[in-house]
């Protein structure tokens, strides 16, 4: 199932670190907000993941993020998108 969240169009109240969207994903998809991760690359991706109680993966793309992502309290942080594919992709046999 494919599901794709943004803010309203003409609403940029509803923008991160508002966590809007991230409410809005997680009642599409019926899960309890308070179960997901979001992974962004900004610190107010961070902000949005922990006001809700969820879990931030910071992708720090740039070398000084991963310090201002671990500072902001993020779970995890990486500079590989193919680490966090790998990390979610189901195991062969399940």
């Amino acid at each position: 199932m494919l599901t794709v969240v943004g803010r309203p169009e003409g609403h940029p109240e509803l923008m991160k670190p508002n966590s809007h969207s991230l409410i809005a994903a997680a009642e599409r998809l019926d899960v309890d907000v308070s179960l997901c991760a979001l992974i962004g690359d900004s610190l107010t991706d961070i902000q949005a993941a922990h006001t809700i109680g969820g879990a931030a993966i910071g992708f720090a793309d740039k070398p000084h993020k991963h310090r201002l992502f671990v500072e902001a309290g993020a779970e995890a942080v990486t500079d590989s998108m193919q680490a966090i594919a790998q990390a979610i992709s189901p195991l062969p046999g399940t």
